[in-house]
């Protein structure tokens, strides 16, 4: 049996982060992956970074970690979150920051691919945008299980080879079917928008093939005022209630 855990869009949010491995470490789990956005918006990125590198989590790169990388990809964000990113730099040793742009845009482990926006290797592609036509995008991979991140939601598509459906993603346990393909969407441990707060981040069983969403609590509060604190956008701190 192998069960791994899967978490995205942390944001610097190191309160939240630390909860979420005591929970993984509480149900267990042989392996972490991350899909990317360790920062971004949030107080604590290199915090956030050290813990993911000494739990030797699997980590892709975001479109957070591709901003850092240079005036071109920065380009493509809004106004505060590219003030974020700035600030985020300036927090970051040069080791982490080598470290967060040197990681693959995808992942393919235990019969899964990861990304962190839409298969097989955009960062910054949204899978919303898709719902219409996932059969387009179950046809951009082979795997039988595709794992995103990037929207803050939770949301999960399933695709039988002639047409694809949308499914809520509810706490708690959901089997993937034998037969199907499925793509996840597994919403966010730093910036829940998915109506709850509590952060969120999936575990997996591939013997049961079933997948556990966790909703874990931590000090919104704490992390709230280090945002303001260190000069964040105020609306980051907002976002988290």
């Amino acid at each position: 049996m192998t069960r791994f855990a899967i978490i995205s869009d942390t944001h610097g949010n190191f309160e939240a982060l630390t909860q979420v491995f005591g929970d993984i470490d509480a149900k267990g789990a042989d392996e972490v992956f991350c899909l990317g956005d360790v920062v971004g918006y949030g107080p604590q990125p290199q915090e956030c970074a050290d813990l993911l590198r000494e739990r030797r989590v699997t980590l892709l790169m975001g479109n957070h970690e591709q901003g850092l990388i240079n005036i071109h990809y920065l380009g493509g964000f809004n106004q505060p979150a590219k003030d974020s990113l700035r600030k985020t730099r300036e927090m970051l040793t040069e080791k982490t920051y080598e470290w967060l742009i040197s990681h693959h845009k995808s992942v393919v482990a235990h019969g899964c691919r990861f990304v962190h926006g839409t298969p097989p290797d955009s960062v910054t592609d949204y899978i919303w945008k898709y719902e219409k036509t996932m059969g387009d995008i179950f046809a951009r991979f082979s795997e039988e299980i595709c794992f995103v991140g990037h929207t803050h939601d939770l949301m999960r598509f399933t695709f039988d080879t002639k047409s694809s459906g949308k499914l809520p993603l509810p706490e708690g346990d959901t089997i993937l079917e034998q037969g199907m393909r499925h793509l996840v969407n597994i919403g966010s441990v730093g910036q829940p928008r998915d109506g709850d707060n509590r952060a969120k981040y999936a575990l997996f069983d591939t013997d049961s093939r079933t997948l556990t969403m966790r909703f874990i609590k931590y000090d919104i509060q704490k992390t709230a005022d280090l945002i303001i604190k260190h000069g964040f956008n105020r609306a980051f701190a907002n976002r988290l209630y």
